[in-house]
């Protein structure tokens, strides 16, 4: 349940604002270069007043009101895109006088608001600020208990890994050498409900869910295309290639190690398998045990463009992988 307190602290940035001079840039990886730096900054230049004067429209508890207010028409009914008149919508927001109310309700028609013959209802983007808003998604997680986990270190190969809240995002990294193996967003609605157990065990499948995504191009953010490319992880004077995806769109960046590419192939999966091994249910710094025991060995063919072959063994059974400088995997005979 959502307070009204709790939509008027959302009102951080006043009406008057001049957003334009307003400027972030988050990296979700360890480094972001040059060129990618400059397709943010031509990105940041194409920003319209369309988009800066729906961003101002929310900055402002009463429209904050009313889309909860249309977003609870919706859970009564058990039916997306339910209406509410303007006399019920009216009804179900605090505010002054119906000339005050109509003002408000202009600012979100047609970005956030449908107006349509039957009343108003939420549009696909009112029902993302709406969700976003009763998630606490947009808030960071504060606190987070450190916690060792099981799995090894790509680096020094060490069973020393632990699970850490660290500027404000989720990480493992292993404690013998320092390397951080997994870097990710903490929103404090993964931590609602859950123990710590189980805060890490649901960020283990969350990496997997984007992994699945990104196999068929689509952005685990805005559901944008995405283009890959390689990249490489040095630490203590040892490598390993990266799987990098970067959304057109939103220029969210992932990158996963290439040993997953290979490991997600059917083959793979059905091998692990008939081990009693579902690859999915294995969080992916447990999965760098099978990297670091020699379970999954590469062999990187070529650096430019990136080559690879895999040999992927379990109780003498080996399956022989290779990667095309696309980054597809088939069997190789």
């Amino acid at each position: 349940m959502v307070t009204r307190q709790q939509i008027h602290d959302l009102e951080l940035i006043p009406e008057e604002t001049d957003l334009t001079e307003l400027d972030a840039l988050i990296s979700v990886e360890v480094q972001m270069d040059s060129s990618r730096l400059n397709m943010v900054a031509d990105q940041n230049s194409q920003i319209d007043q369309g988009v800066v004067d729906a961003i101002t429209a929310l900055g402002n508890s009463k429209r904050l009101e009313i889309l909860l207010a249309l977003d609870t028409v919706e859970q009564e009914h058990q039916k997306p895109w339910h209406t509410r008149s303007f006399t019920e919508l009216y009804d179900a927001v605090d505010v002054d006088s119906t000339s005050q109310f109509s003002y408000h309700l202009d600012q979100l028609v047609g970005q956030f608001v449908s107006e349509t013959p039957d009343g108003y209802r939420l549009t696909y983007s009112g029902n993302k600020i709406v969700r976003t808003v009763i998630s606490d998604v947009y808030e960071s997680t504060s606190k987070f208990e450190d916690s060792e986990v099981s799995g090894a270190c790509l680096f020094c190969e060490e069973a020393s890994l632990l699970a850490t809240l660290d500027a404000e995002q989720f990480r493992i990294r292993c404690t013998s050498c320092d390397a951080i193996l997994v870097t990710d967003f903490f929103p404090k609605s993964q931590t609602r409900g859950r123990t710590t157990a189980e805060i890490i065990e649901s960020v283990g499948y969350r990496i997997w869910s984007m992994h699945i995504q990104l196999r068929g191009d689509v952005c685990p953010e805005c559901f944008g295309r995405v283009d890959t490319d390689f990249d490489v992880y040095e630490h203590n004077g040892k490598t390993h290639h990266l799987y990098s995806s970067t959304c057109r769109e939103c220029q969210h960046i992932i990158s996963i190690p290439i040993e997953v590419t290979a490991a997600f192939h059917p083959a793979v999966l059905h091998q692990f398998w008939e081990h009693d091994i579902s690859l999915l249910d294995v969080p992916l710094w447990e999965f760098f045990e099978y990297i670091t025991s020699d379970v999954i060995v590469t062999n990187i063919v070529s650096d430019d463009p990136v080559t690879a072959t895999f040999e992927i063994t379990l109780n003498d059974e080996t399956i022989h992988l290779k990667m095309d400088d696309t980054g597809t995997v088939s069997i190789r005979k």
